[in-house]
This record gives C-alpha cells, sequence and structure tokens, in this order.
C-alpha cells in the first residue's frame, strides 16, 4: 500500500470515528424531534407545537438540580427584572419551597402598593384572583404579581395572628427596589443607618444582590464611615443573586487576597475573584455578618468569604447551603433563556459551601456562625422578628414614636434598652453584644 493510501485510510478512519461519537451524541435529539413530530401529526387534538417545546425544555433542564431552568419567553423579562431591580408590581419579596414550606412574603417595600394595602411580611399567599397556589412555584407566583402599572390583583393571605383568610385587593404599580435598608426609615423616607441601640454601630440590611446593591451600599457606608465604629452587615433572608455583587461587596472590605473561587465538572478551576487594593472602610473597624436558614447563594459567598478572611465574626444560625453558581444562556435568539448550574463556589478556605440533595445535617455545608455567636430563633421568636422588621420600615410606627406608656417606662428606668424593639430581635442583639465587647475592649 501506498503512502498516499496510507494516508487516505488514516483520514477515513478519523472521519469515521468523528461521526460514529457525533451520531451516539445526536441519536437522541433526533428521537426527541420524532417524538414531536408523531405528535404533532397524531394526537388527538392539535397540540401546540411550541408549547411542546417549551415543555421539552423545561423538563431536560429542570431534571438537574432544583437552580437550573428554563425560562420562557413570558418568563424572561421579569427574571431580568428582579436583578435590575426595576418592575411594575405591588413592591412585595417572596420565598417559598425548597427553601420554605409555603410561599411567604419576606418583606414589602416601603410606600409600595403591597405596604399600603396592607400586606406585612410573613403573609402566606393561599390564592391570587381566587385561584389555588399552594402549588405554584415563586417563579409563577411572581409572574402573576407583576403587570402593568393601574391593574389589580387580589390576594388571599394567611396571616398567623387573624383566625380566617384576609383577602386584599391590590393596584399595581412601577416600583423601584431598594436592596439596602438601615435600622429604621425616618420620616423623610430615607433610612437611618446608625444605630439607635447604640450610634457608634452602623447597621445595613441587603435584601438582594442586584444591579444596583454595590453602588447602594457604597452610598449608605459614605454616610457612616466618618462616625461610626462597627458596622453589622444583615444578610438575614437574603437568597442571593448575582455573584459579581457579591464580590464587589467583598471587596469593599478587603485590602487584597482571594474572596471566592469557582470550580466546574471535574473539580476544574474556573475562575479566583481577588480583593483589589483599598477599601470603603477602615480595616480597624470590627464587622459583623447576620445569617440565618434562608440566608443563600451569594449571601454565603459575603458571609464565608469575610468569615474566612478574619474580616467578619458572623452571628446567627446556619446558612441555607447554595453554593453552585448558574450561567444565564440566551437561547431563541434572545428572547428566552437557560439557567444552567455550571460550577460550585469555594470560599478562601477551600469549604464546599453547598448542601448536595444526600447531606444530613451533621455533614459540613453551609456557613456556620462563630463560636458562641449562633443565636436559634423558634417560631415564636421568628414571627416576633417579622414584625419588628415591619415596624422599623414604617416612619410612623418604627419604635421611634413610642407610646406613653412605653416612655413612662423609659423614663422610670425599667428597661435597659434605648431601642425598646431591639429585645424582638435575639439575634441582632447577639451582634451588638459582640461589638460592643470589642469596642469597649
Amino acid at each position: 500500500m501506498t503512502t498516499k493510501n496510507l494516508k487516505l485510510l488514516f483520514i477515513v478512519v478519523i472521519i469515521s470515528a468523528f461521526c460514529y461519537g457525533n451520531a451516539q451524541k445526536t441519536r437522541n435529539l433526533g428521537d426527541l424531534a420524532l417524538a414531536m413530530d408523531i405528535i404533532d401529526q397524531e394526537y388527538v387534538e392539535k397540540p401546540d407545537r411550541e408549547k411542546l417545546y417549551q415543555a421539552a425544555m423545561k423538563g431536560m433542564i429542570d431534571s438537574l438540580d432544583p437552580y437550573s431552568g428554563y425560562i420562557p419567553i413570558d418568563s424572561l423579562k421579569p427574571f431580568q427584572a428582579i436583578l435590575d431591580q426595576e418592575f411594575g408590581g405591588l413592591g412585595v419579596s417572596l420565598d417559598g419551597p425548597t427553601r420554605r414550606d409555603r410561599l411567604t412574603v419576606v418583606s414589602t417595600l416601603f410606600n409600595s402598593p403591597a405596604y399600603l394595602a396592607g400586606i406585612q411580611p410573613g403573609d402566606v399567599i393561599l390564592k391570587i384572583d381566587g385561584v389555588d397556589s399552594a402549588n405554584s412555584t415563586v417563579e409563577d407566583v411572581s409572574k402573576k404579581l407583576r403587570g402593568r402599572a393601574g391593574t389589580s390583583v387580589t390576594l388571599t393571605l394567611e396571616r398567623l395572628d387573624e383566625p380566617n383568610p384576609l383577602v386584599i385587593t391590590v393596584i399595581r404599580a412601577r416600583i423601584d427596589v431598594e436592596s439596602v435598608l438601615g435600622d429604621r426609615r425616618r420620616l423623610d423616607g430615607k433610612w437611618e443607618y446608625r444605630m439607635e441601640e447604640d450610634p457608634r454601630i452602623a447597621y445595613v440590611r441587603v435584601e438582594l444582590f442586584g444591579e444596583k446593591t454595590t453602588e447602594e451600599l457604597r452610598r449608605a457606608i459614605a454616610t457612616i464611615s466618618m462616625d461610626s465604629q462597627a458596622l453589622i452587615i444583615d444578610l438575614r433572608d437574603n437568597t442571593g443573586g448575582l455573584l459579581n455583587s457579591a464580590t464587589d461587596i467583598c471587596d469593599m472590605f478587603l485590602d487584597d487576597g482571594q474572596m471566592v473561587s469557582t470550580r466546574g465538572r471535574g473539580d476544574r478551576l474556573d475562575q479566583s475573584y481577588e480583593a483589589k487594593k483599598g477599601t470603603e472602610l477602615s480595616n480597624s473597624i470590627p464587622i459583623v455578618v447576620l445569617i440565618n436558614e434562608h440566608s443563600a447563594s451569594a449571601s454565603e459567598v459575603v458571609a464565608a468569604c469575610l468569615q474566612d478572611r478574619c474580616r467578619a465574626t458572623i452571628v446567627g444560625n446556619r446558612s441555607f447551603g447554595k453554593g453552585s453558581v448558574q450561567n444565564v444562556i440566551p437561547l431563541d435568539a434572545g428572547l428566552a433563556a437557560m439557567r444552567l448550574t455550571t460550577a460550585y463556589y469555594y470560599p478562601p478556605s477551600g469549604r464546599l459551601i453547598h448542601r448536595k440533595p444526600s447531606s444530613k445535617e451533621d455533614d459540613i455545608w453551609g456557613v456556620h456562625p462563630d463560636q458562641g455567636c449562633e443565636v436559634k430563633l423558634d417560631e415564636k421568636a421568628f414571627i416576633k422578628l417579622v414584625e419588628r422588621f415591619r415596624k422599623r420600615a414604617d416612619p410612623i410606627n418604627n419604635g421611634l414614636d413610642k407610646s406613653s406608656e412605653l416612655k413612662s417606662e423609659l423614663s422610670s428606668g425599667s428597661t435597659e434598652h434605648v431601642d425598646s424593639t431591639i429585645v424582638d430581635d435575639p439575634q441582632l442583639l447577639k451582634a451588638v453584644e459582640v461589638l460592643r465587647m470589642k469596642l469597649d475592649g
């Protein structure tokens, strides 16, 4: 056999191997297309081919893990609006399975339609416009609550201190979401970041990690950096958001070194995020980060990073344990998208934060409070905490305008707290205690 023939034979073998491998990969795709064609032609009633396609995509991606998913055309804009912090709707933040058992209102924005209608954190959504929502996802309910400004939606709510369900109709409006809150809202609508309990301590509550969160936090810190000696960053009930927002916030408090890394399939290092020179707050100012069982994803990035780098003390209880990274990949010419888990993230210590389906309570996952700083809340205490959040966001009823009975107690010295409401938040009280010990030596 000539050299020329040997070369040709070699090329044929390579092409054959490639085609065989490619055929193995595409065989199932061919079966899927065939199934869609058979359904389209033979099903007893004429199906909607676009719905078939969306169902196939949803079923395939949803089967991977709870955080991967198909975002259809009608859901992509609302999904992006959450992170952009601008949308038309009610002004409520929701959470539900898998982090909570039921669809629950986590917070309401000040002066939003939900706030003005009397919807409260902790309310459970039973029905939307008379339709049961018990088996609906947070994404489904959020899509139903958003809509054109001026339109209405009727919610049936369960409230713990009410014997019967509440029925509330709310008119939608354009919402600009604030993601960084303070200790209490002033009468002018702005937040006061210095704590009423101890003005030496600044307090910021980060509710999500969106496009505007970094700048919001930077502005908040600028208002208190000159006269605050300590800082509390409250990440409780913050279920996450953008990874780059979380790393930007870590960078505010670190001068150098690793903040977080991401690793993909086969433990492949995808990216390592390093802090840049310079901080928004002096390194001499002590920090406490508050977390709870609903603090997830980007919240855990911040908490774990600042804990591992010895820049903050963690107070509260163990976080949720979502240590995976989702990329949003455009589909259908950018009209739809796929949210796909592509990596796990690791804080500087290298520990795995992610709680896998097989993980047990005693396994290592999530972010743990520092020694002596764990404060668990029972259901009764959690209800009080939610009510305190609601009141502190209301400038008319945030604890500053105290009743005559309470004023009498304060003047008689029968309470040891300047902020009488802080006793309803044992985790925050512990954070203040930790910082006072550091400040008072």
